[in-house]
């Protein structure tokens, strides 16, 4: 392991962190200045939404204190990739690059797995219950959700034997996105462009719908492929953007609390 490695494993925390408030800042002044939507998003609202994420980290850090980078480095040269260099010599980079695009394409399936079975169904249906979706949207995970996708990427890790520097990455990677695709701003003709390749605002907002048919379209996480080969792929909304109806028609409070009991209604 470089020395630059080391650093990254080491300060893996603080990285991660640093990140993401650093890009929820920038998101958050984004829509204020290029707003996709008429919004009213309350300060409550938004708080409520930042201390589900915050109370997940906590939750998480207590159950999985190295992170998932510990587990990877406990897992050296095993699992898929493991097995791959035992019969050829496959570059650092590879490896790396590897590692980024079999995690997500995990968390693809991962995802929709949330939607199709009826119990996960219920923990990521807190997530979806937001009726104003915004940045702080991307942090709105109930910890049941949390804890169990904790566990499903923990598998993929281990089975993919994705080095720890990779895992760091992609953590940090899954949490811009998250921000990046549940801003409600304006990216235009670009944001097309992106969509050939990334998930985009627009394309996870169509995934929010409350239309039943739309909420089971448009999966990804980061990269858009994933949707387009297992026939996911929706590009354009039954409504335009401006107007699409969003939430859970079963949710009549969309607050930090009501997401938290969402699991336990009937």
């Amino acid at each position: 392991m470089t020395e630059l490695e080391q650093f990254i494993t080491a300060h893996e925390a603080n990285l991660r962190a640093g990140v993401m408030f650093g890009l929820l800042a920038l998101f958050f002044l984004l829509e204020r200045a290029l707003p996709r939507r008429a919004q009213k998003i309350t300060p409550s609202h938004a708080i409520g939404n930042l201390l589900i994420g915050l109370l997940n980290g906590v939750i998480v850090r207590l159950i999985v204190p190295g992170g998932l980078a510990a587990l990877a480095l406990f897992n050296t040269d095993g699992g898929l990739l493991g097995y791959l260099s035992g019969l050829v010599a496959l570059p650092d980079w590879v490896i790396f690059l590897a590692s980024i695009i079999l995690l997500d394409f995990a968390l693809y399936w991962h995802h929709r797995a949330f939607h199709e079975i009826p119990l996960l169904w219920r923990l990521h249906g807190a997530h979806h219950s937001d009726r104003n979706l915004n940045v702080t949207s991307g942090l709105r995970f109930h910890p049941g959700e949390a804890l169990v996708s904790i566990a499903i990427k923990a598998a993929a890790v281990w089975l993919i034997g994705a080095p720890a520097v990779a895992v760091i990455f992609f953590e940090i990677l899954l949490n811009g996105a998250s921000l990046f695709n549940h801003a409600n701003w304006r990216l235009g003709r670009v944001d097309n462009w992106l969509q050939k390749l990334i998930v985009t605002p627009d394309m996870h907002r169509l995934h929010h719908s409350r239309a039943r048919q739309e909420s089971r379209m448009n999966y990804g996480f980061f990269l858009s492929i994933w949707d387009r080969l297992f026939a996911s792929y929706q590009k354009t909304p039954s409504q335009a953007h401006q107007h699409i109806e969003l939430g859970l028609h079963e949710a009549k409070n969309d607050n930090a609390l009501a997401a938290l009991w969402h699991p336990f209604k009937r």
